[in-house]
């Protein structure tokens, strides 16, 4: 059988000329460490969720209109619900494994998330962000705010009380913009809320229009890191800034990268046995008036919800203007964290005067400004996540729920700064200890190393 493959490859080649290409993509090399499969998870996450949210949507109905239950559920029989809920209800009682892949669709929807949130923080903390990787960088915050859209329509689907509560948070948010708020908030939601259109809107935001772009973008991605290179630690004895050490893409990181992608399905098919998350029976249909406050975010969202829990209720009243407190907590200051991770590598740049292009990482303890600055980002983040619990943890410690909101503002806005200025004079005295300043390294370091690096397998 060889020979016959060998000349249908032969024919084949004669017309896409693929040999010359093929063979400079398998001899590309991938450097080693555990926190590169970060990548990898996200995007093996993401074709688990293509494929499992093909198969839901073959059952969904994206209506709000009001039907009756004939499903085997004896909860819910004869009760009048939204299309939407009603379908999710019977997809899980009685459509045979449609539950399992449910399941799956939504633990493979948390961690596509955390494995990009993650990816992220370590293309930060590590500075992989240098030049010549700014654009990658920046797709990469484009994707992260892309997932944290595509996980809140994924959750308003099934128009349950956790996502009906949602989808009012966010067309209040809408509706605050100034000047263009109502435009909006009709633009998106079809009329004032709750109304019929939201979710076809949402459904088709959710599996045609994001997730296209999201594929888009993370093929950008990838193109961009096969066009410049993989970055790497530093390797005693190797110029790190001229050569990169490590496995080529065939067989090595191939077999490596397939065996992570059978792990990952696996893991995930495991946990939709084992957990019973997705349960919609729990939460019940959304009624428009019954408003509470027992339905929590996904813990993606939590940073936001406290943002908005913190944020008084206030308002400015200013010459043709007004500036409400849920635009300034959905919107203004989740604007400042996505734009301060957008802002940072120029910060870098600029505060250390760099030039050239960088292929070797660093711990951020070396450079006390990222260690600042990501402590203080992320420390806020953590800080706001925790507030969404204010109402869980007032129940569980008799904290009045006014006192916990409170701490939670206080904090938020003085730990941040006081954990950046510790650890950005922390690495300062660390660097002196060591004999080292780092401006004067960076220069240094950057005068030497400015070409770009060529690829080396490992000598084994």
């Amino acid at each position: 059988m060889t020979p016959l493959f060998a000349l249908l490859f032969d024919q084949l080649d004669d017309r896409l000329r693929l040999r010359r290409p093929g063979r400079a993509v398998a001899n590309k090399v991938f450097p080693h460490h555990w926190s590169f499969l970060l990548g990898e998870v996200a995007l093996f996450s993401l074709i688990v969720l293509v494929a499992t949210g093909i198969f839901l949507t073959l059952f969904y109905r994206p209506s709000t209109e009001p039907v009756i239950y004939t499903g085997s559920n004896p909860l819910y029989v004869g009760t009048s619900m939204p299309a939407a809920f009603e379908s999710i209800l019977r997809m899980s009682e009685d459509v045979p494994g449609a539950l399992l892949i449910r399941r799956i669709h939504r633990g493979a929807s948390h961690l596509f998330l955390a494995a990009t949130v993650l990816h992220m923080l370590r293309i930060l903390l590590t500075g992989a962000f240098r030049k010549p990787r700014e654009l990658n960088y920046h797709l990469g915050i484009v994707l992260l705010t892309l997932a944290i859209a595509e996980g809140f329509l994924g959750y308003s689907l099934p128009y349950d009380s956790l996502a009906g509560t949602g989808i009012r948070i966010a067309y209040s948010e809408v509706l605050s913009f100034p000047f263009v708020g109502d435009r909006l908030a009709f633009w998106i939601f079809g009329g004032e809320f709750p109304t019929g259109d939201v979710i076809p809107r949402f459904f088709a935001f959710h599996v045609l229009v994001v997730p296209g772009i999201i594929i888009g973008t993370v093929s950008l991605h990838l193109l961009l890191l096969v066009r410049q290179k993989h970055t790497q630690f530093p390797r005693t004895g190797i110029d790190g800034h001229r050569m990169i050490v490590g496995k080529p893409l065939w067989p090595a990181q191939f077999a490596e990268s397939a065996t992570l992608m059978l792990w990952t399905a696996g893991l995930l098919t495991l946990a939709a046995v084992f957990i019973p998350w997705s349960d919609v029976a729990l939460l019940g249909p959304y009624v428009p008036a019954e408003v509470g406050n027992n339905a929590q975010p996904d813990w993606f969202m939590f940073w936001l919800e406290g943002v908005l829990r913190m944020i008084p209720a206030l308002e400015w009243d200013l010459p043709g203007l007004t500036i409400s407190g849920p635009f300034i907590a959905g919107v203004v200051l989740p604007g400042l964290v996505f734009g301060a991770l957008i802002a940072y590598p120029f910060i870098e740049r600029r505060v250390y005067h760099l030039s050239g292009e960088w292929h070797v990482l660093q711990n951020p303890l070396d450079i006390p400004l990222r260690a600042a600055y990501a402590i203080g980002t992320f420390s806020f983040v953590l800080i706001a996540s925790a507030a969404a619990t204010n109402d869980q943890l007032s129940r569980l410690t008799g904290i009045p729920i006014e006192t916990a909101t409170w701490g939670f503002r206080i904090a938020s806005m003085f730990v941040p700064p006081v954990l950046a200025f510790l650890l950005y004079r922390y690495s300062k005295g660390r660097l002196r200890r060591r004999g080292l300043a780092v401006a004067s390294s960076e220069q240094e370091a950057d005068s030497r190393f400015h070409e770009p690096a060529s690829e080396q397998q490992p000598v084994t």
